[in-house]
C-alpha cells in the first residue's frame, strides 16, 4: 500500500474520513509504513469506540499547493 485513507462507516455507506496517509515517495520502507497506518487506525479506534476502517486509495493527493501560504 502507498497512499491510505482511515475512516468509519457512515451510515449512508460512505466512509467518513479521519486521515490519509501517502508514502509515494517512499519516504519509509513499507512495513515501517504499515506499522503506522495501523497504530494511527488503532488509535482513532481507541479514542473514538468506532470501527475504523483502512482503504487503500489510488485517487488522494500527494501533495498540496500552498501558493506561497505560511504556516
Amino acid at each position: 500500500m502507498k497512499t491510505v485513507s482511515i475512516g468509519f462507516m457512515r451510515d449512508d455507506g460512505d466512509l467518513a474520513l479521519f486521515a490519509t496517509l501517502n508514502n509515494l515517495d517512499e519516504h519509509m520502507k513499507q512495513d515501517e509504513f504499515m506499522k503506522l497506518v495501523n497504530s494511527v487506525a488503532s488509535e482513532l479506534c481507541r479514542a473514538t469506540r468506532q470501527e475504523v476502517r483502512v482503504l487503500e486509495r489510488d485517487d488522494a493527493p500527494d501533495y498540496v499547493e500552498l501558493h506561497g501560504e505560511t504556516q
